[in-house]
């Protein structure tokens, strides 16, 4: 404010404030408090009133409207101090659309979601996309009277190129060509067979659409404002993990994630060292549940899978011969005896492991079971990230790395069958992240299943009574 009431700058918070929308917040939840009758207020309750606007819009802007760990003790993410004081002097300095502007996520992602989020408001008003019938199996070069729907729900999403045939009623190569790329979009398995997860994402609304869309813009604002200038990206929703450098990806791979049982974790750390021809001590919780029954039919099951089996937890225990222990009188709730899978082919973490130790004992590392990534959904762990090709991964992570590690070398370490650690002289940022919509450099959106039912309740906060 000014002798003459509210300022220029204040004008242009009540005008960026009222424009909270193109960034998925809703403007009332700021604008509420400012009086109807301000002309008449006391400049030091405007100035108080304009503060406190700014300083929960900047808030939620930056870090959050809702607090990371709302959906789940599983999520780990410290909610972004908010400088007012700091802020207030750069409003005053640069304006509050250049404020507006640093305080969004520094990622383009969120650009990306931004524009994303204008399209489909539009793509929402005007009708969306027409609803195909879902009571039949639709296959490539099949002949049905609901290909007519498809044909028309494609078009609305761009695919225009879909009406060039002279039978529309037939599942054509055309056609064929768009759900193809509709089901790579979406997480669905790739071979144009259109069931129920293929249905139920093409006849998912435009409005859904939306609401995925403000909630994966709000999950980039709890993010740090700094991911690195090289940090590795898991995007556990879409079964993937990249590696960025200096604000480009520069590898992107496939990855296993836990099941929706042993949901893995949303948190950020750094991958301190690389473990080859790693060990694994089995949790016991999978020792009681899992390997136990295994026992109780197949005394020689360690054995077989090369277990190394301890008489406690302790970190002194003595070894023992499995055989001496009758399994079936082992409880599965206290398993007491600890066990570890010695390096080799069979072992559970393969052939290295990317440490960056943490309170759940989650990691990135190698597996044996190589076949489950080509799946299209890929939860299928206990929680830890299992990495498609990390060999390859494990060279791209040491380049530039004065540990002077390359292919070759790693090659010579895991050929030695010996437990290896190796440290990076320069630890690297990983986020274990969650977004079930993902924009590709080329503008095409990519929409996943909530795999983890993560978006649920940040859909309540925004959108519902919570």
């Amino acid at each position: 404010v000014n002798d003459n009431g509210v300022s220029e700058r204040g004008y242009d918070l009540v005008k960026v404030l009222s424009s909270a929308t193109t960034d998925g917040l809703i403007p009332s939840d700021y604008l509420s408090t400012f009086p109807d009758d301000w002309m008449h207020r006391d400049l030091a309750e405007l100035e108080i009133v304009l503060t406190s606007m700014f300083r929960k819009w900047g808030r939620d802007l930056n870090g959050g409207r809702t607090t990371p760990s709302i959906t789940s003790p599983d999520i780990v993410i410290a909610r972004k101090d908010f400088d007012l004081a700091g802020w207030l002097l750069e409003v005053e300095r640069a304006g509050p659309e250049t404020v507006q502007r640093r305080l969004r996520p520094a990622h383009p992602q969120y650009d990306r979601l931004r524009s994303m989020l204008s399209a489909y408001r539009g793509l929402a008003a005007r009708g969306g996309w027409p609803a195909i019938p879902d009571d039949v199996v639709l296959k490539p070069l099949d002949r049905h009277e609901h290909v007519r729907a498809l044909r028309a729900n494609m078009t609305a999403r761009g695919y225009n190129h879909v009406n060039t045939s002279s039978d529309p009623d037939l599942y054509d190569k055309e056609l064929l060509k768009a759900v193809v790329h509709f089901q790579g979009r979406n997480g669905l398995e790739i071979d144009g067979v259109l069931g129920p997860k293929s249905f139920a994402a093409l006849n998912m609304p435009a409005e859904e659409r939306v609401n995925q869309i403000i909630v994966n813009m709000e999950r980039w604002r709890w993010l740090p404002n700094n991911l690195g200038k090289r940090y590795v990206l898991v995007n556990q929703a879409g079964f993937r993990m990249r590696l960025v450098e200096k604000g480009r990806t520069v590898d992107t791979r496939r990855v296993i994630v836990g099941k929706a049982f042993h949901r893995s974790p949303m948190f950020s750390d750094k991958i301190q060292y690389l473990d080859f021809n790693p060990t694994w001590t089995v949790p016991r919780s999978i020792a009681g549940n899992e390997i136990l029954p295994k026992l109780r039919r197949d005394p020689g099951y360690l054995a077989a899978n090369n277990y190394k089996v301890y008489t406690s937890w302790k970190s002194d225990a003595p070894a023992m011969s499995p055989f001496t222990i009758n399994w079936s009188d082992v409880s599965s709730r206290r398993f007491p005896y600890k066990s570890v899978q010695q390096p080799g082919p069979g072992n559970a973490l393969g052939n290295v492991k990317f440490m960056f130790p943490n309170k759940f004992n989650v990691y990135l590392h190698d597996t044996p079971s190589r076949g489950l990534f080509a799946r299209a959904e890929r939860a299928l762990s206990h929680g830890c990230i299992r990495v498609h090709r990390p060999l390859e991964f494990a060279s791209l992570l040491f380049r530039n790395d004065q540990a002077g590690l390359d292919g070759k070398k790693i090659d010579n370490i895991v050929s030695s069958g010996k437990l290896t650690r190796v440290r990076l002289k320069t630890p690297v940022p990983v986020h274990l992240a969650y977004f079930t919509v993902w924009v590709d450099d080329d503008g095409i959106p990519a929409f996943f299943n909530d795999v983890y039912k993560r978006d649920d309740l940040v859909s309540r906060v925004f959108f519902g009574t919570v």
